[in-house]
This record gives structure tokens, sequence and C-alpha cells, in this order.
């Protein structure tokens, strides 16, 4: 490990906003390199659920910085910011990235949370590759229920700057969710044929990106569901999805084979107007659950392939697609 390269170690940290106050935090210090977050995953993989990383980094590698929050989440940890004898109360840059892989996200009064536009200190990035890079940091962001707002805030601020969020802000982006729940929200896009669709995205196994979608069509709701896999085996044949709600399994149909889509496979589902009514019905902090037991599961995994979505936003936004015509 190089000597500026991120270390972790276990310290018992107090926090009045924690319950309990005190807990044998881990504190993890320094820059974040390209192999960080494998080094984090072999230093924690004894570590109980729900144990806090209390990060203080000036930063590093923005790529390492997301693969790190993808590894906090894995592990089921929470987040906050802490400071040592050398290191003051600041999760910046690549850090920010890092810090919202956490399920419960915490940044106390005195912590700054920073970010800014990436760059690299080795080449000029290109606009293809800036463009791609901010699509990868969108779905990540989406994936750890993180409102995408907080790129324009580092798109806006110069890379020799740092834009600190404030406590209210960093509340509304849902970067701190102390209190709230650690889903994603549901977002209502339109489609490029200009059809309106709400979706949400998952982390499957920490590497298996997972969207689902709802939409209008010919006056019926329509499931929606792409997996960013190009395993064409694993998708040759259809592959019915349980979705459950309170216990209560609705089994989906799909409407058709899977499709190849933007590096992935896509395909619609009927969904049964009871499971509809009973979407609309769970709390705004509740959540649900897909399964789904594939004929040969996508390389790399194992089956079933499961994932849980939070129900924030959903209910308002199927309100919307009913009230829209038919397609």
């Amino acid at each position: 490990m190089s000597a500026l390269a991120m270390t972790f170690e276990k310290q018992e940290r107090c926090l009045a906003a924690l319950n309990p106050n005190c807990q044998t935090m881990v504190i993890a210090e320094g820059p974040i390199t390209a192999s960080t977050p494998l080094e984090f995953k072999e230093w924690s993989k004894d570590l109980p659920k729900g144990t806090w990383i209390a990060l203080t980094s000036p930063g590093g590698s923005v790529v390492g910085g997301m693969k790190l929050g993808m590894a906090i989440r894995e592990g089921g940890f929470n987040t906050t910011i802490a400071n040592t004898e050398i290191s003051p109360t600041n999760c910046l840059s690549a850090c920010a990235y890092a810090f919202v892989g956490g399920l419960t996200r915490y940044i106390p009064p005195n912590g700054r949370y920073g970010l800014h536009q990436y760059h690299s200190i080795d080449k000029e990035i290109k606009a293809d590759e800036a463009q791609k890079l901010n699509a990868v940091m969108a779905q990540y962001l989406d994936s750890m229920g993180i409102d995408r707002r907080l790129l324009d805030y580092a798109q806006l601020t110069a890379p020799n700057k740092i834009m600190i969020l404030s406590q209210a802000q960093a509340k509304q982006l849902r970067v701190d969710n102390l209190g709230q729940s650690p889903f994603s929200r549901w977002r209502l896009e339109a489609t490029e044929g200009g059809q309106l669709i709400t979706l949400n995205t998952a982390i499957i196994q920490n590497r298996l990106p997972m969207t689902m979608g709802f939409t209008k069509i010919q006056n019926k709701i329509i499931g929606v569901i792409y997996y960013k896999n190009n395993d064409d085996l694993a998708f040759a044949t259809k592959t019915p999805h349980n979705l459950i709600i309170n216990q209560h399994v609705f089994t989906l149909q799909p409407l058709g084979i899977w499709q190849e889509k933007k590096g992935g496979h896509q395909v619609n589902f009927e969904i049964p107007h009871a499971a509809v009514e009973a979407l609309v019905k769970i709390p705004e902090e509740g959540f649900f659950q897909t399964s789904a037991e594939f004929f040969q599961a996508p390389m790399g995994f194992k089956n079933p392939i499961e994932a849980k979505f939070g129900v924030g936003g959903l209910k308002n936004a199927i309100g919307i697609l009913n009230k829209t015509g038919a397609n």
C-alpha cells in the first residue's frame, strides 16, 4: 500500500446524533487510490453490518471513490465524516462519491462535504470521455439514492475550488439521510418518443445495475425491467419476475423476449392491477422487492436475482401516469 493512500483503523467515536452516541467506528483516512476499494473490502470482510465508516479524505481517484462507495453499500455500512490529529473533518472531491455509499449517511455540524469538477492531473479529459463519465456518475448516484442535482454543483465548481454543501443542501439532495429512508426515490422522465416513465435503479450483488420502470401503454400500467449486462445466454429465454409487496407475491409475465439495449437487456412486463394498487398503498418510507430465477444467471452472479426498491415518489408518479392519455 502506498504511504499516500487511505488507511483503515477501528476507534471509539461519539456523535450526539447517533444512537448509541458512542460506537466503534472505522476511521478511513487519506487519499483514495484505484486500489483502495479492494483493500477496504478485504479489511472490512468481518465487520458487522451497520458499522459506521468515518471518512476523512482530501479526495483522489473519482472512479476509486465510486467503487469504494459500492463496497461500503455492499457491506451494509453507514458513513459519516471524522477527523484525526492530522486530518480535518473533511470529505472532499472523490471522497464525496465514496461517502454516498453509506446506507445511512450523516454529516456532523463541523463536517465539510465538498466537491468540484473532476479532472486528470495526467492528461486532458476529452469531451466524449467526460460525457461517458457523467453518465456513469449519474447512474451511480441513482443507485445510491442521491439526487442527480449533486452533479450540477460539482460541474459548476472549477477543479481548483471546492463547493461545500450546507446542511440544508445535504438533506435536500439526500447526501445526509439520517432519519430518512435509505432507498432512492422514483424519478419521472420522458422517453425519446416523449412517453412518460417513472424509473428507479438498484445495484444487485454490488455489480449488477437493474433499472425498473412503470409506464402507461394502451390504458394499462406496464412494467419495464433493464439489466445492464450483456450476457446473451442469460437473457436468451423469457424470465418471469416476482413482485413481492408486504409478503404478497405477484408474478410478472414478460410481454416479449429480452431486447438488447445500451449495453444491457430490457423487456416489458404485464403488471396485474392488484399489484399496482398494492404498490401505491406502501408507506412512503417503505419498499418492495423483485426476485427472478434465471434459467442461467448472468455470468458471475447467483440465482435468484433479487433487488429492493423504495417507494418514495412512486405513488405520485403513478398518479401522473394514470392521468396521461393512453399511448
